[in-house]
């Protein structure tokens, strides 16, 4: 299966997405947007894992979570990958992140030990578009730019999932396989 590790966010942070993603809309550049559904903060992307391997990740997740502490982030302000010269992925930053980078970390190292490879530094965002192509470049840039330090709401990050995508005409079906609650 293709797995990745996650956190979800809440109902109201995924509401006000769904608003900036209108307000960017797709007159500017075609951009697949992420639905409202698939909204999260991914903490390592894994690929193809088979069942034993799952089971391992899922011990080490448990683990994990009994390690941190739930606690709560304001999802704030939109910024783009690479660059803003050549954006092909539109995010939400995330700030008080520090708890979230903790657990990023723990997940990266317990993910190392069973063979994943290394990512670069984890960067704390909820991807809302990947961008196929800009039609207006200086339109895009504007929307952008009114987003910049839109405040998105709160969540509480309370639990790491392990999710499983399925990648279909319409795009990526997510499915949780497994969530381990963080301590209180």
């Amino acid at each position: 299966m293709r797995a990745f590790i996650a956190i979800d966010v809440s109902d109201e942070v995924r509401d006000n997405l769904l608003k900036a993603q209108e307000r960017i809309g797709n007159k500017v550049a075609k951009i697949k947007f992420v639905e409202r559904e698939n909204l999260h903060v991914t903490l390592k992307f894994l690929g193809e894992i088979d069942e034993a391997l799952a089971e391992e990740v899922k011990k080490a997740l448990g683990e994990i979570a009994n390690r941190h502490r739930k606690h709560r982030v304001k999802v704030k302000g939109i910024g783009v990958f690479p660059n803003p010269n050549y954006v092909r992925v539109i995010w939400a930053g995330i700030e008080n992140d520090e708890g979230l980078k903790a657990i990023a970390q723990d997940v990266e190292k317990e993910m190392h030990r069973l063979g994943f490879k290394k990512d670069k530094d984890f960067v704390a965002h909820v991807t809302i578009g990947r961008v196929k192509f800009v039609k207006d470049k200086l339109e895009l840039t504007m929307a952008l730019k009114d987003l910049a330090n839109k405040d998105f709401g709160e969540f509480e990050v309370n639990a790491i999932e392990l999710k499983k995508s399925t990648l279909t005409p319409k795009g990526p079906i997510y499915e949780t396989i497994a969530r381990f609650e963080l301590a209180e």
